[in-house]
């Protein structure tokens, strides 16, 4: 990235964790809230892309298929640095590969998805972690994972951050306490 573009992005948030926590929901309320800005972007989640495209596959935590999943989001991340904006919005990011991968059992091919993506580590501003804590899970028509899973990939995230000490901050609260936090992110 040249260093006019790295001036051009103030923030770039990734909302990262388990299924269901809220992640897609806070995005929206701030989709409406940047509606036509075009100093503002969102990156989409790629894994429910990928998923909707490719609803054949079982095998949806093998290295294979997150890695395939880390490269559209690096794709899809890429394409919005492009935009100019200055705030991007991410719904997971290119290291969510890296933990579903490393909660499975399989810390190799975890740690090759991270060496893929380390060079793009510093565009995040900050990841957010959101806690599943007061979440209710709810199954949908691509997440199908068991609450006890729900949990291990969350624990999964806590894992990672801590060994990697890439810095994070655990997101927590309620609906409203999020949003809050984050626009407390972007306002710097």
């Amino acid at each position: 990235m040249g260093s006019s573009e790295r001036e051009t992005i103030i923030r770039k948030l990734a909302f990262v964790g388990t299924s269901r926590v809220g992640k897609t929901t806070i995005l929206e309320h701030f989709k409406k809230s940047f509606a036509g800005n075009p100093n503002v972007a969102f990156v989409e989640e790629a894994a429910r892309t990928f998923f909707r495209q490719n609803p054949q596959i079982k095998d949806r935590f093998s290295v294979d298929t997150q890695g395939q999943i880390q490269a559209l989001a690096l794709r899809n991340e890429r394409d919005i640095h492009q935009s100019g904006a200055r705030i991007i919005f991410c719904d997971r990011s290119v290291i969510d590969a890296v933990v579903y991968v490393r909660s499975q059992g399989d810390k190799k091919g975890s740690d090759e998805l991270l060496e893929r993506v380390k060079m793009w580590l510093p565009t995040y501003h900050k990841f957010l972690l959101f806690d599943p804590v007061d979440i209710p899970y709810e199954t949908d028509d691509i997440r199908q994972e068991t609450s006890e899973t729900r949990q291990k990939f969350h624990d999964a995230f806590l894992t990672f951050f801590k060994e990697t000490n890439i810095p994070y901050e655990l997101l927590s609260g309620t609906k409203e306490e999020r949003i809050k936090r984050v626009t407390e992110i972007i306002e710097g």
